[in-house]
């Protein structure tokens, strides 16, 4: 058995981990695992059951600090405020029941961690698509996390 064969195989699994470990460890590597987990969860697909999508609205909610504040600008000059957990609950359940799917990213994500490692400022485009729709919207926002002890929550959010 030669074993050179395998030297570029456990070369390029190093690699990879270290990448890895690299990209989810550490406030911004956190961070970012939050920013996946709420592109999963504000995703839906038609023909998602009650349970299902109660569930995944809670869970969304938690990725919130209890007075979240976030300030969303449609299209137009119009502005819709959402203020706290509960309603940021609420508006997912809602969404839900009226649009047949939805596909959120993010995407252009740059993470600056504060010097006191308690807060970070997040800018990102996200992009929505609704299931049926053949347009997408994008929009670019800010995002503000602060280190609690449930980890790195969204306390504000705002498009720019």
């Amino acid at each position: 058995m030669n074993y050179r064969n395998y030297i570029p195989v456990v070369v390029l699994g190093l690699v990879g981990l270290f990448l890895l470990r690299g990209c989810f460890s550490g406030p911004e590597g956190q961070i970012r695992k939050q920013l996946a987990e709420l592109e999963e969860l504000s995703s839906f697909d038609s023909g998602e059951g009650d349970l299902t999508a109660i569930t995944s609205a809670k869970r969304l909610g938690n990725l919130f600090t209890e007075d979240v504040q976030v300030e969303f600008r449609g299209s137009g000059s119009r502005v819709r405020y959402i203020s706290g957990r509960t309603q940021i609950t609420q508006a997912a359940i809602a969404a839900r029941k009226q649009l047949a799917g939805l596909e959120v990213s993010l995407y252009d994500i740059t993470v600056e961690v504060a010097d006191d490692k308690h807060t970070a400022l997040v800018e990102a485009t996200g992009r929505a698509k609704v299931t049926g729709e053949g347009r997408s919207d994008v929009q670019d926002f800010v995002f503000v996390f602060h280190q609690t002890d449930k980890g790195w929550l969204i306390a504000e959010v705002r498009t720019v």
